[in-house]
């Protein structure tokens, strides 16, 4: 398996593969002036941490400032937007928003401990990323089809692992039972990579991880992918057919990377940090790098095309998460 040292090694070897040109940020020359506070919810060497470090490590030649990344992993991911929403707004609280957090968060937590939909606002987009359904490399099923056989001839009886409950891959494993009228026991782990873990080991029959992370495992022969939750097939893994392919129709589904900060940020502020990450995501190399990872770099946005992006996403998403039964308290 590929380890969490093995994953951030990558990452900090990633600034000559990124680098990309500095970027004017002429509109307030006295910004920044110190060190940005990047805050992820994932563990160190989860889906978000993985591109979160390789955003900061382009950034700073842009921003002439470090970036540091802040793992705030807890309560599936709710910490970190509460300490990123409730930060002084003044441009130097950068949160890497996912739709574990600003979507299905809105569904799971009764009460929400803030108002995700008007604490923040949306500054730029980084990459979306399917979900990998993933089985030990020996495990009987042949394809996709072959593994919904059996989970419905022995229901409940297969355990399917996940990041933390009301997390993407949490909810993508409620979602796929639904949609195929399997049963399943579903055991959520405090990181996906746990859950990865004991699927090598035998303990887990399966589990929907972020390709980003799902793909080393898989071309390592630790694991083997069954289909991916892409509309199309992902350049590194050739060989894995789309959910749909498989017969799952119309099962489109992942998470995404955002940069968003508390909604009182001044507009120009915000504008420069978007043109900022846009520059660095939208070069070549880092579209070809975060392409290679597993992911897709959608056009680039302003800040209020990606509030826009939030909301269509809420629109859609939240009954699904509702629809699942998972909670979470506040």
């Amino acid at each position: 398996m590929l380890t969490r040292r093995s994953i951030l090694s990558l990452v900090a070897a990633a600034p000559a593969a990124t680098a990309v040109a500095p970027v004017a940020l002429a509109a307030s020359p006295l910004f920044p002036t110190r060190p940005i506070r990047m805050i992820v919810a994932s563990a160190a060497g989860g889906n978000a941490d993985v591109v979160a470090r390789l955003l900061a490590n382009a950034l700073e030649p842009t921003l002439g400032q470090r970036v540091v990344v802040e793992n705030v992993a807890a309560a599936s991911g709710m910490r970190a937007t509460e300490a990123a929403a409730r930060a002084a707004p003044d441009g130097y609280t950068w949160l890497v928003g996912t739709s574990s957090q600003l979507v299905h968060n809105i569904a799971l937590f009764e009460p929400l401990p803030v108002d995700i939909t008007t604490a923040l606002r949306g500054v730029a987009m980084i990459n979306e990323a399917p979900g990998v359904l993933v089985v030990k490399a020996d495990h009987p099923a042949r394809d996709l089809a072959d593994f919904i056989a059996r989970a419905k001839a022995q229901p409940g009886q297969m355990v399917i692992g996940s990041g933390p409950a009301g997390t993407t891959t949490h909810i993508m494993g409620l979602h796929f039972a639904q949609r195929t009228g399997t049963s399943f026991e579903h055991l959520s782990y405090p990181a996906g990579s746990q859950a990865m873990r004991d699927i090598v080991g035998g303990r887990v029959t399966a589990m929907f991880d972020i390709a980003v992370t799902a793909i080393p495992q898989i071309t390592g022969g630790a694991v083997r992918g069954l289909a991916v939750s892409s509309p199309q097939r992902l350049e590194p893994l050739p060989g894995v057919p789309t959910m749909v392919e498989a017969g799952v129709s119309g099962f489109v589904t992942g998470t995404w990377n955002s940069i968003a900060v508390p909604t009182a940020t001044p507009d120009e502020v915000v504008a420069q940090i978007n043109r900022a990450v846009t520059a660095v995501v939208q070069a070549p190399e880092m579209r070809s790098r975060l392409e290679r990872l597993g992911s897709f770099v959608p056009p680039a946005m302003s800040p209020r095309e990606v509030d826009a992006y939030y909301t269509r996403e809420r629109d859609v998403w939240i009954p699904i998460v509702r629809a699942t039964g998972a909670r979470q308290q506040g």
